[in-house]
């Protein structure tokens, strides 16, 4: 192992939690003795493959973040400076990290290799003169009502509107020590800022991972929830969401991660001390549960339009629409992203559609190429379709349009999809890198919602 991990040009301990990973995919429901030397002569091939991955990405994050800064290691100082083994010091800055690089370091250097499309804010430390981050913190929106509630059970009073979940977590190579714990106290005043009060997080100790920096920032265990291990026809290990949006068989084990939390000021700092006990999570159900049959508010549908609209540029439309003057043609793909992710932060799951839009009336153009999003089975006739660009139709006079399918049909306006994406497919997609421009021109335009305000 240690000469696999030498010739991937990744640490033994990275090496090692990707074994751990993989190992059930081929341990199966445990019933099967296996000695170590077939586990890993089975597991090997794909390992090296994943591991040497993950090591060349991981050595052009590390030139940008000027990791070299820290060889030798260090330790992280108060003053925002790592004092080096011979006594000189380097600055360090903490700050928002950019969704674009953001994608980058959980897709190719986090060991899951699993961006997350729900991703609300990502933070980080640089060294001086780096552009990108030598620590990496993502926060999540709680999905999951069992956390709440585990909190709730123990006299914690945590909502959706003021938790969120640390999601990611990575320190590049040769990390100066406590960095990480530093990271997460600056992170812990900066969403203090933006209303949250408690954050949440897992780890699994089956990988190797002991929670040392968590613990050194006064995180408190609550509960435990089951670990699935799930896999694709490839044998790449897939995440809870990854394996419910491409339907997968994802079977809960015995074995449960460590569920921890942290008030992020004095009092709920002493409420998370008071709890004692462990609560014991259920496997959430199969799927995620049909959205309620509800209307959207379009006044804040236009509000939305218009923010979008002030932002879109060449960078954001589609390359076919690049030369020409700025409009909602080419838009469609990236402001249909915004408005899915915005919607699953209301706990509202829309599906993102790429197809055709066309119309009886000969005086109105068809689209051939566009997006757009639907809230409801795609074969219940009453699902919501929800348009913020329609008006790519030239001889259309709406910009907006929030109607059910059926009804739209009824009045010669058809929207035919040809490829229907759940949210969590997005990051795969083509269109991603175009929305994380757009989701970086909205936030220097329009500024970081608070918690409260976006859920």
């Amino acid at each position: 192992m240690a000469a696999d991990a030498a010739l991937c040009g990744i640490s033994s301990r990275d090496f090692d939690i990707q074994l751990r990973l993989y190992a059930p995919s081929v341990l199966g429901d445990g019933r099967t003795r296996r000695s170590f030397h077939s586990l890993y002569s089975a597991l090997r091939p794909q390992l090296i493959a994943r591991c040497s991955r993950i090591a060349g990405y991981t050595e052009d994050a590390d030139l940008l973040a000027n990791s070299s800064l820290l060889i030798g290691g260090g330790k992280a100082r108060r003053d925002f400076t790592v004092q080096r083994a011979d006594g000189s010091s380097v600055g360090v800055t903490f700050g928002l990290v950019q969704p674009s690089v953001g994608h980058l370091y959980q897709s190719r250097v986090h060991y899951l290799l699993s961006p997350r499309a729900d991703t609300f804010v990502e933070v980080g430390c640089y060294l001086q003169g780096a552009s990108r981050p030598f620590t990496y913190l993502a926060f999540s929106v709680c999905d999951r009502p069992g956390i709440v509630e585990a909190l709730r059970a123990q006299g914690v009073p945590a909502e959706r509107t003021n938790l969120l979940i640390l999601t990611r977590a990575l320190g590049l190579s040769d990390a100066a020590r406590n960095l990480m714990s530093f990271t997460i106290g600056q992170a812990v005043k900066y969403v203090r800022t933006i209303g949250c009060k408690y954050i949440v997080t897992a780890f699994n100790p089956l990988l190797g991972f002991t929670g040392s920096a968590l613990h050194a920032t006064n995180f408190q265990p609550f509960a435990t929830a089951p670990v699935a291990y799930c896999y694709d026809a490839y044998g790449n290990y897939l995440t809870r969401r990854q394996s419910v949006s491409k339907k997968s068989d994802r079977r809960a084990g015995s074995y449960r991660n460590l569920l921890v939390a942290l008030g992020t000021d004095s009092a709920t700092r002493r409420e998370i001390r008071k709890v004692k006990t462990l609560e014991h999570l259920a496997e959430p159900a199969a799927g995620r549960p049909a959205a309620p049959r509800l209307s959207l508010d379009l006044a804040d549908l236009w509000r939305y339009r218009s923010r979008l609209e002030a932002v879109w540029s060449a960078k954001t439309t589609h390359p076919s629409y690049a030369l020409e003057p700025p409009s909602s043609k080419g838009q469609c793909g990236v402001s249909s992203v915004w408005l899915a992710r915005r919607l699953r932060q209301q706990e509202i799951e829309a599906t993102y559609c790429f197809g055709s839009l066309r119309f009886d009336d000969p005086a109105i153009s068809s689209v051939d190429h566009h997006c757009w999003i639907e809230i409801g089975p795609p074969g219940d006739s009453a699902r919501l379709v929800v348009d913020l660009t329609v008006d790519q139709a030239d001889g259309f006079e709406e910009k907006v349009i929030c109607r059910r399918f059926d009804e739209l049909t009824r009045d010669g306006i058809h929207y035919r999809p040809t490829t229907r994406l759940s949210v969590d497919d997005l990051p795969n997609d083509r269109v991603w890198s175009r929305y994380t421009r757009l989701e970086e021109s909205m936030r220097q335009k329009w500024g970081i919602q608070t918690l409260h305000d976006s859920v």
